[in-house]
């Protein structure tokens, strides 16, 4: 599973950099081979901060404990 996390302008300012330090601290619950974590430019919801992308589907207001329950609950 592809998890994209946005660290452009709007996005670093509200949590970007946590949750990547939260999901990649996280991977050790999971099967690492199978979960990948990427930092990309924007994502195009600037107005809706912090954002991750899961495949096709775009998660918005993200923090760090939101993000790794999303996570949880779509790798199981």
């Amino acid at each position: 599973m592809e998890v994209k996390v946005c660290i452009w302008k709007a996005c670093s300012w509200k949590y970007s950099k946590y949750i990547i330090t939260r999901l990649e601290n996280d991977k050790k619950f999971y099967d690492a081979k199978k979960l990948n974590f990427t930092e990309c430019a924007c994502i195009g919801q600037c107005k809706k901060w912090a954002n991750i992308k899961i495949g096709n589907q775009t998660h918005n207001y993200m923090d760090p404990a939101k993000a790794s329950q999303i996570i949880k609950k779509e790798y199981k």
